[in-house]
């Protein structure tokens, strides 16, 4: 069922295709006649009239039985004309001497046209089934083939295989460019006639008819695709030849085909508008969850600073030297959280524009063991370890890999007691990446959160840690995952980079 696109010619008369076999038939029915009179004719002196005549219906019975009715009754014709010229006396001639020769060629006649009908009735109710089989088959390919296209590509290409099929000759598929109407690879090579035609088709977003034959203009009827004004293709085909016997199921197939494709072009267009429109939403939500966080991560650390200097300015000659190195100790700290804090309010603003990330193959394990190092300098009590072995390449961004991890075990430390462990696994096509704690596990809350797409919690006085990682995972074509206890176990997971070089979003 797969049409070979081999050399196509331009758009002109049309050429012979598997369906247009009138002529071998005539010509095959004829060979056949041929042959019967061959043999009666010869004959004649020692085979009987009656034996004679039942060799001329067979050939009539075979010729309407394999090539329809139309074949049949010239061959009953045709037979009736061999048996008066050779049997009926005066022999050689169209003429009957006899009133019963007369009754006798009636009688042929009848029977002949008789068996030509039936027999090719017979024949071409098969052939129609057999070819509402092929269309019905042909219909079913494409809308399976529609229904899983994920990009405009394949729609078209399904649009010129199932097309081509259908008309029984190549199609035209003309796409707008800036310079101008474009074919598709594999498709009709258009004329200038051809060219027009598909231009008014998509101004007035209609079906632009093909000429008839013998005028000047275009020989292929052309269809906006998908139909109306936003049209941006436009395919041409040839009209299935009026004298098939399955002009209509064709017609109606290719229309159903071509209506199928709009929709799927429809389809895809109304999933894109839908991703821009969630991309949106995600970065009004992280708009909101930092505007929601500032209170409380911004207004604490400041309060602490302002009350702590204040209290060595106007106090300090009053107060003890332990006083005044808590004091001191205090502002530092959080200074310090403030400086995280502007940190990560730089990272949402990334996420928040929708900055592009440069991709490229990282070593995950390197990013780790970065990011564990990095945070056992900005927390000296604590005990980080990094067990992490040699693990397939991912396409990221190494600072960003790197913040997740350090993050999470800032959140790690943070919230549980005890030693903080990063690990790191293959996990099928991807690269694992976790944090251990030794705490009481994540609230309920949060892992309900980590399973859904949204990067905003909803709650008051949720901080921006985990939402970062959530939306830096995302950006690199991962995800952020609790995994089973004991304590809480935080995964960064990204596709580890394929043979082909696959592995995340360019």
């Amino acid at each position: 069922m797969e049409p070979v696109f081999v050399d196509p010619p331009v758009s002109g008369p049309r050429p012979a295709g598997p369906l247009s076999k009138r002529p071998q038939q005539i010509l095959a029915a004829v060979l056949v006649l041929v042959v019967v009179t061959a043999i009666v004719v010869p004959s004649r002196g020692w085979m009987s009239e009656i034996v004679a005549l039942l060799l001329l219906l067979m050939a009539v019975l075979v010729n309407a039985a394999a090539f329809g009715f139309w074949p049949g009754l010239g061959s009953a014709l045709v037979a009736l004309a061999v048996f008066n010229f050779f049997f009926v006396e005066p022999h050689l001639s169209l003429m009957a001497a006899q009133p019963q020769d007369m009754v006798v060629l009636l009688a042929f006649l009848t029977a002949a046209g008789l068996t030509g009908f039936l027999a090719g009735r017979m024949r071409e109710q098969v052939d129609s089934a057999r070819d509402r089989a092929v269309v019905l088959e042909v219909l079913s390919s494409a809308s399976g083939a529609l229904g899983r296209a994920g990009s405009e590509a394949q729609i078209l290409d399904t649009v010129i295989r199932h097309v081509t099929t259908l008309s029984d000759a190549p199609v035209a598929l003309l796409s707008r460019s800036p310079a101008g109407l474009v074919p598709a690879p594999g498709s009709l090579t258009p004329r200038e006639a051809d060219l027009q035609a598909a231009e008014q088709a998509l101004i007035r977003g209609r079906v632009e008819m093909a000429i008839a034959d013998g005028w000047t203009g275009s020989h292929l009827t052309f269809h906006p695709l998908p139909l109306g004004a936003a049209a941006r293709h436009a395919i041409g085909h040839r009209l299935p030849e009026a004298v098939d016997r399955d002009t209509g199921y064709r017609e109606q197939a290719i229309d159903n085909v071509l209506r199928q494709a709009g929709a799927a072009l429809e389809r895809l267009e109304l999933g894109r508008k839908a991703s821009e429109e969630r991309e949106i939403s995600d970065r009004q939500a992280l708009r909101a969850a930092l505007l929601s966080s500032l209170s409380h991560d911004l207004r604490t650390p400041l309060a602490t600073i302002l009350g702590s200097v204040t209290t060595l300015r106007d106090l300090r000659g009053s107060l003890p030297p332990e006083a005044q190195e808590d004091l001191l100790s205090a502002t530092s700290e959080e200074a310090t959280r403030l400086a995280r804090y502007v940190e990560n309010l730089l990272q949402m603003t990334r996420l928040l524009t929708g900055a592009s990330v440069a991709l490229h193959p990282v070593a995950p394990a390197d990013c780790a063991r970065a990011a564990a190092s990095r945070a056992q300098r900005a927390f000296p009590a604590a005990s980080i370890t990094a067990d992490l072995p040699d693990l397939p390449l991912v396409m990221a961004e190494a600072g960003l890999v790197e913040q997740v991890v350090f993050s999470l075990i800032e959140n790690a430390k943070a919230y549980a007691p005890g030693p903080v462990l990063v690990t790191g696994a293959t996990d099928g096509p991807d690269i694992r990446l976790e944090v251990h704690d030794q705490g009481p596990g994540l609230p309920g809350s949060v892992l309900a959160w980590l399973a859904t797409p949204d990067l905003t919690r909803g709650e008051e006085k949720s901080g921006l840690g985990l939402p970062i990682c959530k939306g830096i995972a995302q950006l690199l074509g991962g995800r952020l995952e609790a995994r089973p206890g004991p304590g809480a176990r935080l995964a960064l997971i990204l596709p580890a980079v394929t043979p082909t070089g696959a592995g995340g979003p360019i």
